[in-house]
């Protein structure tokens, strides 16, 4: 929209006096929504922000008060959005990870893109036979799977990183590495040696060992002895 003159209305007078100036934001929300409006108008040549007194205004006061209603008794006749969180929240930035090179997304890599096999023959089989269940999407490699979503492959910085967040972490419950290694593959992570990496994690995990359920059952079957009978030959 090419518009360079903008005049917006609102029933708040808060609002309306602290972008004027003539009210103090002490608020600390408050001050950042008053600073990302300011940013925003200054590519208008003209912006103006008027009060619509509340009896001028019952329509959009009566909308203003679901917020604090329940919503299941209007749903078909209202279109109401739940907002996750507020609008001056900065979202968090995650660092994405450096993985060694090379590694074994590799080979597929190449054939997929360019077609080309390793040297060695029993691996350029491997990659060939292996190469139609993977794709790749953004530049980024991904496994077909048969049941579920499609699983985004990682290396073995990140496959550390993921096992030992799913097993240690915030919300971990130390699991078994069956348990461990099929929720791995439900967020839609995968990599060759999924299954050795987890056993790997939990078996060095102090918490497990200390932990983990005692078999006092005997390795082997018992065979009984008995006593010969007295004066027997």
């Amino acid at each position: 929209m090419n518009f360079t003159k903008l005049r917006t209305f609102t029933d708040s007078q808060l609002v309306t006096n602290q972008f004027s100036g003539s009210f103090d934001e002490h608020d600390p929300s408050m001050q950042k929504y008053l600073k990302i409006l300011q940013e925003s108008v200054v590519r208008f040549e003209h912006f103006d922000l008027a009060q619509v007194p509340r009896s001028q205004n019952k329509k959009a006061d009566v909308l203003s008060k679901l917020a604090a209603l329940t919503f299941l008794h209007f749903q078909k006749q209202v279109w109401v959005e739940e907002l996750p969180k507020k609008s001056i929240d900065n979202d968090l930035m995650v660092a994405s990870v450096e993985e060694e090179q090379p590694n074994w997304m590799e080979s597929i890599l190449q054939y997929i893109r360019s077609n080309v096999l390793p040297n060695d023959k029993r691996e350029a089989r491997l990659v060939r036979e292996r190469a139609p269940m993977y794709f790749i999407q953004n530049d980024i490699l991904y496994r077909k799977s048969y049941c579920g979503p499609m699983m985004r492959c990682v290396g073995p910085i990140e496959a550390e990183m993921i096992v030992d967040e799913v097993h240690n972490g915030s919300c971990a419950l130390h699991s078994g590495y069956k348990t461990i290694a099929a929720k791995i593959m439900r967020m839609g992570y995968f990599w060759p040696s999924l299954y050795r990496d987890v056993v790997k994690i939990v078996k060095r995990c102090k918490s497990c060992q200390r932990h983990a359920p005692q078999n006092r059952m005997p390795r082997h079957d018992m065979i009984p002895v008995n006593s010969p009978w007295p004066f027997h030959k």
